[in-house]
């Protein structure tokens, strides 16, 4: 087989999406070799895209395509498509129907996308002096990475390799897993960021959310240093979990030891196993034992919007206070409506769902519409064990009225954009902590408010 030939071969395999990381490194070398390959990956690429980009909806739908495919193009790269758009065709029809003009814009246009997009996904690929320290085990959600030179990137997929950056949860549903090289596992979930290195030590900055770890024994003198804008926790080997706020750092240790050192004033302790600190510039340090997990919970609205998502507004009168559904787009251009719940978080017992727990749920709708709700929870020891959802209809929910839902934890169903991640979680969220309640709407705003969340453990126990 001719060089031109194993190319086209190539080619046409990452076309179609089938082409595996030594595909992509022969794909790569090949075309750094020989500008000829450059026009035929140009004009095999309209033949086999061409027609299904001009089939989207609109002209500013492909200006979007395009504009954002080029924002995630390597800064490095810029050479390499400036080479290939010297091989597209040349100019478009003068006269004719506006299909035709339309059409031969937008040939060179797809064509030059399709080259800018390998280039993108040989970034992640292609040998190079940034050393790969992690990988993505498991995700789900809306997701951000910021990489080495501001490079966002959205389109994070399980089995991607990262060389540090930030990661950032953007709706409360989002969940990120990242694997170390050395086997060392942290987890973040819902609105986070995380930022991460291994420079021979791993040090992670978690400006606000939390993160879960299970980290294996680290050298001797180089433990993970995680920092957050009140401590510097030292990890050797342990399981635990930590929560940043603007001015507080909570931990909980499952196993192991975890050394935090408050930064107001340099003061360190060392939490054991089964204990929980909180560092705080006007709180004592003082670790103590983590408490039983419970069976019950119930929202307190009236108290404040402390771990909440969503506009908080306090109870008039005879009205109770509400907290209405905030929106959040996700890159894709999806719309959701949500208002979380924070439960097993701060200084409170963590709860436990059982399998006859239902959760009870009272607000408020002005247009009538489906109604999604959930629960994201967690191990005992930390790690993400998934979200877990239902969808109410819209006959429920009249609209301009109140309204009351009994949720059965029976009825409520892995998130389908964790199928890939089956086979690692849990069926049912039965015997694990919840780590938040949320409901949404999607696309539409339609006034939905929750006034109140109640988890029953069972019918014996109202």
């Amino acid at each position: 087989m001719s060089s031109d030939e194993h190319f086209i071969e190539l080619w046409n395999d990452y076309l179609e999406g089938e082409l595996d990381e030594s595909g992509i490194a022969q794909l790569q070398t090949l075309v750094e070799q020989d500008d000829r390959l450059l026009r035929m990956a140009a004009d095999s690429y309209q033949i086999h895209r061409l027609l299904g980009l001009i089939a989207q909806d609109s002209a500013s739908r492909h200006e979007d395509f395009v504009r954002e495919t080029l924002a995630r193009l390597p800064a490095d790269d810029d050479r390499f498509v400036d080479r290939v758009m010297q091989h597209l065709p040349e100019g478009s029809p003068r006269r004719g129907t506006t299909a035709r003009i339309y059409l031969a814009r937008w040939s060179a246009a797809v064509a030059a996308v399709a080259v800018v997009a390998l280039a993108a996904s040989l970034y992640f690929q292609r040998p190079s002096t940034e050393r790969r320290i992690a990988k993505i085990t498991g995700l789900s959600g809306s997701l951000q990475w910021t990489g080495d030179g501001g490079r966002v990137f959205h389109d994070l997929r399980v089995g991607t390799e990262l060389p540090g950056g930030t990661i950032e949860g953007m709706v409360p549903g989002s969940w990120f897993e990242l694997e170390f090289n050395d086997g060392s596992t942290v987890t973040i979930s819902g609105n986070s960021t995380l930022t991460f290195s291994d420079h021979e030590q791993k040090k992670l900055h978690l400006k606000e959310g939390s993160v879960s770890g299970n980290v294996k024994p680290q050298p001797p003198g180089r433990p993970m240093l995680i920092y957050t804008r009140s401590a510097m926790l030292e990890v050797l080997g342990t399981q635990f979990e930590v929560e940043a706020g603007l001015s507080v750092t909570m931990l909980n240790v499952s196993e192991g030891k975890v050394r935090v050192k408050r930064l107001s004033d340099g003061s360190t302790i060392d939490v054991p196993a089964k204990h929980r600190l909180i560092a705080a510039a006007d709180q004592e340090m003082l670790p103590v034992p983590v408490p039983d997990v419970v069976g019950r919970w119930k929202s307190q609205l009236h108290l404040g919007p402390v771990g909440t998502l969503g506009k908080w507004s306090p109870g008039r009168d005879a009205e109770s206070a509400k907290l209405r559904a905030v929106p959040f787009t996700t890159p894709q251009g999806k719309t959701i409506y949500t208002a979380a719940f924070g439960i097993s978080h701060g200084d409170r017992p963590p709860v436990a769902l059982q399998s006859a727990s239902r959760l009870r749920v009272r607000g408020r709708i002005a247009s009538t519409h489906d109604v999604y709700f959930g629960v994201t929870v967690r191990h005992a020891g930390g790690g993400f064990a998934g979200n877990f959802q239902t969808i109410r209809p819209a006959v429920e929910f009249p609209s301009g009225q109140d309204f009351e839902v009994i949720l059965h934890l029976r009825d409520l169903q892995l998130d389908p954009s964790l199928i890939e991640m089956k086979n690692k979680l849990p069926t049912a969220p039965f015997d694990l902590v919840v780590e938040s309640f949320w409901c949404h709407t999607l696309n539409e705003q339609v006034g939905l408010e929750v006034t109140e969340v109640e988890l029953i453990p069972s019918v014996e126990d109202e």
